[in-house]
């Protein structure tokens, strides 16, 4: 059976439209054609698989089945609502955004700029209105997409609307929905293992050895993926200059250090290599994946990829 992503669908009226992975022509779909009575809130961005026929406008989709991951499908039997990955939008009366994976290291894509793709039928693609929720309680833990989902270190920043979310809020969202597993580094130079349970304006919750905790996200300088541990690890030089220095926490996103934005988005498009010095010394080399107004992700000279917090910067400078 061919696979793909839904790309359109409207809730109310009940249709939509598949993106195939394998073809270009777009292949409508009727909320009738869902094997999953039980799946009730189809998003833009989900993956399915189905069967075709040929409509009398075009290609239509048949026995349409959601490709659910394990913790999807978890959610789906605790009775919560389940996002696709890459979902970068808000749920509402029609569509969010998907932002699928090569869009979203594609150092090209602007998520301030993207905005629900239009199907070929030229069919009503109004976004859903923005919006967020306050935090829930432990014991009723909300989603990504219920979160004020924002990197902003303090708490005074107000939470973005869906076309506002960032690199560094798509990444944790990815990381959230795919539950990996991580290292934050804070400072006293602590590795912490943790998969990412929440993200709030000023913190993350991370879930540390079957410990739950919340970070405040200005002790946060850098994460990686668990699986580069060891070459971020290897990476890593220290400036014994700057670590004499014993610097602490920045408590603000004011007082984060004045970096060249346009010469870190000139280096980032020319593939120029760049060195970044944290305020407890540790220093990184690499060509820039992605910037966002907090957060810079670096692929480092070995291949490993790490994502560093502009909050944590003591010096960075462009080759």
């Amino acid at each position: 059976m061919p696979t793909g992503r839904i790309k359109y669908y409207n809730f109310d009226k009940g249709f939509g439209f598949i993106e195939q992975d394998s073809s270009d022509a777009d292949v409508f779909l009727h909320s009738s054609a869902i094997k999953q009575p039980e799946y009730e809130e189809l998003r833009v961005g989900q993956r399915v698989k189905y069967s075709i026929i040929e409509g009398e406008k075009g290609l239509v989709a048949q026995n349409v089945e959601v490709l659910l991951t394990p913790t999807e499908r978890r959610w789906l039997r605790q009775g919560k609502a389940v996002i696709p990955r890459g979902y970068a939008g808000f749920p509402g009366q029609g569509q969010g955004q998907f932002i699928n994976d090569k869009a979203m290291t594609s150092p090209d894509y602007d998520a301030n700029e993207s905005k629900p793709s239009r199907n070929r039928r030229d069919h009503d693609t109004s976004a859903a209105p923005s919006g967020s929720t306050t935090k829930q309680p432990r014991n009723q833990r909300p989603l990504a997409r219920d979160l004020k989902v924002s990197t902003a270190p303090t708490q005074e920043r107000q939470a973005p609307s869906s076309k506002q979310l960032s690199f560094g809020d798509l990444y944790i969202l990815k990381q959230i929905n795919f539950e990996t597993s991580m290292f934050f580094a804070l400072y006293n130079h602590v590795q912490l293992p943790a998969i990412v349970l929440e993200m709030t304006l000023s913190s993350l919750t991370l879930s540390s050895n079957g410990r739950e905790q919340s970070i405040v996200k200005t002790d946060v300088k850098y994460c990686y993926k668990d699986i580069d541990a060891e070459r971020v690890q290897a990476a890593v030089d220290i400036d014994a200059t700057v670590k004499a220095q014993q610097l602490t926490p920045l408590t603000s996103d004011a007082q984060a250090p004045d970096i060249d934005t346009e010469a870190v988005q000139r280096a980032r498009k020319n593939g120029t290599s760049i060195g970044v010095t944290l305020r407890e010394g540790e220093t990184f080399r690499g060509v820039i994946d992605w910037v966002s107004p907090y957060e810079i992700k670096l692929i480092l000279e070995n291949g490993s990829k790490v994502v560093i917090f502009r909050h944590a910067v003591y010096n960075l400078a462009v080759d």
